[in-house]
């Protein structure tokens, strides 16, 4: 399954998008970092285009980033553009091959992104003004390129444990790179990042069953299939909340709560 985000467009959407977009319009005034040492390469066509592909691709992440100031929301734009491209390498490639050599050259375009002559792409250019005007981390970006390559479509876990720590190297080092936009780079913050990319993990992987179910695939951890006696087989041919399917899911989520 795609790990990016659903674009689920609820009432609890519309309230949020709402108050983003006040937020956005008030926050647009706050000072400014300090200009970078290095020139500035992306124009406002690369932002946009960064806005657009996270707007469709992840659009509970979009909203979140409204409320930063807008340099720091530029930022997040094009990591999670960068998010973006790396999930679409599994849909878009025919042959694991191919998902390499893809790989391979975001690899060879992160380790540009540090220099001054990154790869001539809007998602390099955006993220390499990001890198260079709030100082983000190499670590968070390289982290998230490996897990993305580790884990790509049909990836399965065999316990809870392993999610957990997908959550904490896919989804949390986007977390970091965010905080960072924001000047805050604090050893609590870096803790709570790491739990919310737990929680991130679980619930996309719980709200993903009805769509995965009829496509005769699951990806509950097979420690809690097993615990519960939950019938995947059954639930292939005939899709539906049973039982033993509640409670997994209810224990696998009482993992993201604590």
């Amino acid at each position: 399954m795609s790990k990016v985000l659903l674009s689920q467009r609820s009432p609890l959407h519309r309230q949020l998008a709402a108050s983003a977009a006040q937020w956005a319009h008030t926050s647009s005034s706050r000072p400014t970092p300090p200009h970078p040492v290095r020139p500035l390469l992306a124009k406002r066509e690369d932002i946009e285009y960064c806005r657009q592909l996270v707007q469709k691709h992840d659009y509970d992440n979009y909203l979140v980033s409204l409320f930063s100031p807008r340099l720091a929301r530029e930022a997040v734009w094009g990591i999670r553009a960068l998010n973006v491209e790396l999930v679409r390498v599994g849909d878009m490639t025919t042959s694991e091959a191919a998902a390499k050599m893809r790989y391979s050259y975001w690899r060879d375009a992160l380790g540009k992104l540090y220099g001054d002559h990154p790869v001539q792409t809007p998602v390099s250019r955006t993220v390499h003004d990001a890198v260079h005007r709030f100082g983000i981390s190499k670590t968070w970006l390289r982290r998230l390129v490996s897990e993305r390559e580790n884990t790509g479509a049909g990836t399965s876990f065999e316990t809870v444990a392993d999610v957990e720590k997908y959550g904490e190297r896919a989804y949390a080092c986007l977390i970091h790179p965010h905080l960072e936009a924001l000047g805050v780079r604090d050893m609590h913050a870096d803790n709570a990042a790491r739990a919310i990319g737990v929680a991130t993990a679980i619930m996309n992987f719980s709200r993903s069953l009805p769509l995965l179910l009829p496509q005769g695939r699951c990806d509950l951890p097979k420690d809690l299939v097993e615990k519960h006696n939950v019938d995947l087989e059954a639930l292939y041919a005939n899709p539906r909340p049973t039982p033993e399917l509640r409670e997994a899911i209810y224990d696998f989520s009482t993992k993201g709560y604590t």
